[in-house]
């Protein structure tokens, strides 16, 4: 089961926006965490997720945000990416129904048909999944 999930079968161009998503998601949940690249940081997380009317809005900020910074981080080292856009493709659709239903849901729509394209092909390339030797499928 591991072999399938750190298969791949993709190429430099897969790889290349499985980096560039890997990032995008580092700088979204350490905005979250830590106040980062300009993010409001953990309590203007959670006073927005208040808000939105998220409920539990203190573990709705962790899981959230612990979710892109290191999902964000699997991506980026393409560990395990197949399992890691599960998570963060949740994340976006909760994203489109919460906070960009009225305008705006063109974004998280397009990372929810990334996260789709890297859990068909897998990491490629300059992955951790390809180093470990998962055989191609």
């Amino acid at each position: 089961m591991i072999e399938r999930i750190q298969s791949t079968r993709a190429g430099v161009a897969i790889a290349l926006l499985r980096m560039v998503l890997g990032v995008i998601f580092i700088r979204e949940g350490s905005g979250k965490l830590f106040g980062w690249f300009g993010g409001g940081g953990f309590e203007a997380a959670c006073q927005y997720f208040t808000e939105l009317g998220i409920p539990l809005p203190v573990l709705n900020t962790i899981l959230v945000s612990g979710t892109e910074f290191f999902g964000g981080l699997a991506l980026l080292a393409g560990f395990l990416t197949r399992l890691a856009v599960i998570p963060l493709s949740i994340t976006m659709g909760v994203a489109i129904v919460t906070a960009h239903l009225g305008g705006g849901w063109g974004y998280p729509t397009l990372i929810i048909a990334v996260c789709a394209v890297l859990f068909q092909n897998g990491s490629g390339p300059f992955s951790l999944d390809h180093a470990l030797g998962a055989p191609e499928k």
